[in-house]
């Protein structure tokens, strides 16, 4: 098997990544729609948009072109936003070889179809290839990681023998790879997470603190496990990396941008935020809400985000009101 691997997305999450992936030993092809970010990754070793201090490991190729992306590579990862999974898909289909993996890195559903990540990519790409679909969750900030931060996350594919492969890849003193054939519940954890810290960046912007946060973080993980078994999850998965330790993380880091869009609900600075970052939970959280009422499941929390961002409730009173009349059942 080839050490080369393509990272097809230049964020955070590809850059972090492929620098990971890079110091391992791999011959890296960043692949990105930016020719300035392009050109100044191979030119001068940065990626100034994303990490403007972090110089670049020389193994790491910047690339313009997909074809020359995807040459000679064993292992395709996936860091784009889920929005634009499927039109990627659909361009790199050509180019593909039965023998590649692909792995899912994006945290979220396509909004209008309510589909993981892997559901999209089977839909789009040949059907020799859909056994070697996979995804990733769990807790990581691209900033701590690339500093070394120790960090772990789970791959979840259907075939073992596959998941081994790539966690020899990655892992590392300071990155673990858990892994599971569980891929629905990695993406759904993965997924839900988003919406929920969310909510707990909200608790920031109220100024609420570490008793209400914890409180709502297990009421959180309550619906988490229920919209999880009802969509197909194994409920282990959910309160593991994929989906606990990723809502710990993103919940509470000043670094997360979900739970930075919460805090800037409260105030008046939300939609300019929402402008210039790339925020899952927003789009997920009416996907979810959608998959909720079709299947029926009790999500209260879920519909207040729903209704603060898509029926224009007011955010600190509906939180609050959530709270005051909240009862625990007997």
């Amino acid at each position: 098997m080839g050490k080369t691997v393509a990272v097809l997305g230049a964020g955070t999450a590809g850059t972090a990544l492929a620098q990971v992936l890079a110091a391992n030993g791999a011959v890296i092809h960043l692949w990105n729609i930016e020719a300035d970010v392009v050109d100044e990754i191979n030119e001068r070793r940065r990626n100034s948009k994303y990490f403007p201090d972090l110089e670049l490991h020389p193994r790491i190729q910047a690339k313009y072109d997909l074809a020359e992306a995807l040459a000679g590579a064993w292992l395709v990862l996936f860091t784009v936003p889920t929005h634009a999974m499927r039109s990627l898909a659909q361009q790199i289909a050509p180019f593909l070889r039965p023998e590649q993996a692909l792995l899912s890195v994006a945290k979220g559903l396509e909004e209008k179809s309510c589909l993981r990540m892997s559901q999209v990519l089977a839909q789009t790409l040949p059907a020799s290839l859909h056994g070697r679909i996979a995804a990733m969750g769990g807790p990581v900030i691209a900033l701590e990681l690339v500093q070394g931060t120790p960090t772990a996350v789970v791959v979840g594919v259907p075939d073992i023998a596959l998941a081994q492969a790539i966690r020899q890849a990655m892992e590392n003193d300071h990155f673990k790879v858990e892994i599971t054939t569980d891929i629905c519940g990695v993406e759904l954890g993965a997924t839900l997470k988003n919406i929920y810290a969310i909510i707990l960046g909200m608790c920031d912007g109220i100024g609420y603190r570490t008793n209400t946060k914890s409180f709502l973080g297990s009421v959180a993980m309550a619906e988490m496990a229920r919209l999880n078994d009802a969509l197909g999850g194994q409920r282990q998965t959910i309160y593991s990396l994929a989906g606990l330790g990723d809502l710990l993380t993103t919940g509470f880091s000043p670094h997360s941008r979900n739970r930075t869009f919460g805090e800037k609900l409260i105030g008046e600075e939300w939609r300019p935020y929402l402008d210039t970052h790339t925020v899952e939970g927003v789009p997920a959280c009416r996907a979810v809400h959608e998959l909720a009422l079709e299947h029926n499941i009790e999500a209260p929390l879920l519909d207040v985000l729903y209704r603060v961002l898509f029926q224009g409730q007011e955010p600190a009173a509906t939180l609050s009101g959530f709270l005051a009349g909240f009862c625990f059942k007997c």
